[in-house]
């Protein structure tokens, strides 16, 4: 025989006897806080345990009215995959999962043949809890989104876990449905050094994460995203397959896509290709901002907003500056070329020139890992520069900034090389990762020489080439990106020198 579900009454008389309640004040304060009758019977046991191990009534209270918070649901608003009208690496792994998603809903697969799971990752701004939203909206399934910081923002640590729970139950209740997980990066690794509490604090929300996605994908009609900036902070066993089977990098839109969505804006103009070249480089969330700012501006002035008066807003905003974006060019030039002469022409996928930085996206030379390899990869980070020096006759700042820069991954891939290959100067051993803090400045010296003479090298490629790195640069400035087919006839003069 079931039970009765838990209502109000049952609550109090349960948290009065629980925490010794017998002040009259004290019990009706705590009534008015417990959610109604139909959000208790919602809730799963796992969350009303949680909430039970607060300090005292009215602090279990406050979190059962928490957790019977709706679970945000997006799937009404945004675009669909085909509204978005990407064709990265990305979008079609988003396009294949909606179809295998509505394949499953009408029978014609099992859930338990098709991949279900799905990280993003990639700069902010660049569109992934969009693209979330449009492979459930697209899939015609419901998305519950959550985050880290959302869960903990509920209070402490049990309020946190039952939160996380509640978001899992929630999904599960309204299958087929999609559990979208923002800053999954957030979290960190259980492992981590660091103090004792905090590491503790760590390991047990990281532990629980990790047993409620696997309780969720095995249910039929689950489906699980993520998203974060850079997967190599996330702990291991989070992106293990069987949890996140697809990993994928979101990056800033190409130009055919930027068109796209401008036409959407202005679906009466002519030819948006000239003003989409103007946002080249920039991810969607800086588009729509520029966007808005102007479509404010016109409505402030009372003059229709057009895409011509966004051009005109956007010159007086963002004025053009060439000394800085032919350095750009020439440096974007020079990663491609040299990509070219070691690998082939058809390594090198797409070059973006913007106002601000620029883009060579291309193949990797590490395929074996032998030496040959990695010298080649490091010629190629370091192109850019060899290109700048050649041309411009000194370098910029552009190879360095943060995380992902030319410099610092050209520094990293030499330490691993050393460290950890079995290939550098240790020799055949394996002395894992390096504290920065303790690396001696004798070996920040071999570095520097390291990646001065890769420079070198690149520079002694390029220049014969000098005057196709130019005229290169020089098409880059008006085109602001190049494809691998509008690439290939400027590659090709000069063939494959491996």
């Amino acid at each position: 025989e079931r039970l009765a579900p838990i209502d109000r009454i049952i609550m109090l008389v349960l948290l009065c006897e629980l925490y010794n309640v017998s002040d009259a004040p004290e019990r009706e304060a705590v009534l008015r806080l417990l959610p109604d009758d139909a959000a208790l019977a919602q809730l799963d046991h796992p969350s009303i345990v949680m909430a039970l191990r607060a300090s005292s009534a009215l602090a279990a209270a406050q979190a059962l009215q928490r957790m019977a918070l709706p679970a945000r649901s997006m799937r009404q608003n945004g675009l669909t995959l085909e509204e978005i009208g990407g064709s990265s690496p990305a979008h079609r792994m988003a396009g294949d999962l909606a179809v295998d998603i509505q394949a499953c809903k009408t029978g014609a697969a099992r859930w338990s043949e098709v991949p279900r799971s799905l990280l993003f990752y990639g700069v902010p701004g660049t569109g992934k809890t969009v693209l979330a939203q449009a492979i459930a909206r697209s899939a015609d399934v419901e998305i519950v989104i959550a985050s880290a910081g959302e869960w903990q923002s509920r209070g402490h640590l049990g309020d946190m876990l039952g939160a996380m729970l509640k978001t899992f139950s929630d999904a599960a209740a309204h299958r087929p449905c999609i559990i979208f997980i923002d800053e999954i990066d957030s979290f960190g690794v259980r492992y981590a050094s660091d103090t004792a509490r905090n590491s503790n604090y760590r390991r047990q929300v990281i532990n629980t994460l990790l047993r409620e996605i696997d309780k969720f994908l095995a249910l039929d009609g689950t489906v699980l995203l993520g998203a974060c900036n850079s997967v190599e902070t996330l702990d291991p066993a989070i992106v293990r397959p069987g949890r996140f089977d697809q990993i994928v990098e979101l990056t800033r839109p190409p130009l055919a896509q930027i068109a796209h969505m401008l036409r959407q804006v202005f679906p009466g103009a002519a030819d948006v290709t000239p003003l989409a070249r103007r946002f080249v480089g920039q991810t969607p969330a800086e588009i729509d901002a520029t966007l808005r700012s102007a479509r404010a501006a016109a409505r402030r002035t009372g003059v229709p907003f057009d895409a011509d008066y966004l051009a005109t807003q956007m010159g007086a905003a963002r004025p053009e500056n060439p000394v800085v974006e032919r350095r750009i060019a020439v440096h974007e030039a020079g990663h491609a070329l040299i990509t070219s002469i070691l690998l082939g022409t058809a390594a090198v996928e797409r070059v973006v020139v913007g106002q601000e930085d620029g883009r060579t996206i291309r193949r990797s030379a590490i395929q074996e890992g032998t030496l040959e390899e990695f010298t080649r990869e490091m010629m190629m980070l370091m192109a850019g520069r060899a290109a700048e020096r050649l041309v411009l006759g000194n370098v910029s700042a552009g190879s360095g900034g943060g995380t992902g820069s030319d410099l610092e991954r050209a520094t990293r891939l030499q330490m691993f090389f050393d460290r950890q290959t079995g290939l550098g100067i240790y020799g055949p051993a394996w002395l894992g990762e390096p504290e920065t803090p303790r690396i001696p400045e004798k070996y920040w010296d071999r570095v520097r020489v390291k990646l001065w003479d890769f420079e070198q090298r690149a520079s002694d490629l390029l220049e014969p080439h000098r005057d196709l790195l130019e005229r290169l640069a020089a098409e880059l400035l008006v085109r602001r990106e190049m494809d691998a087919d509008e690439l290939r006839p400027w590659l090709s003069q000069i063939g494959n020198s491996r």
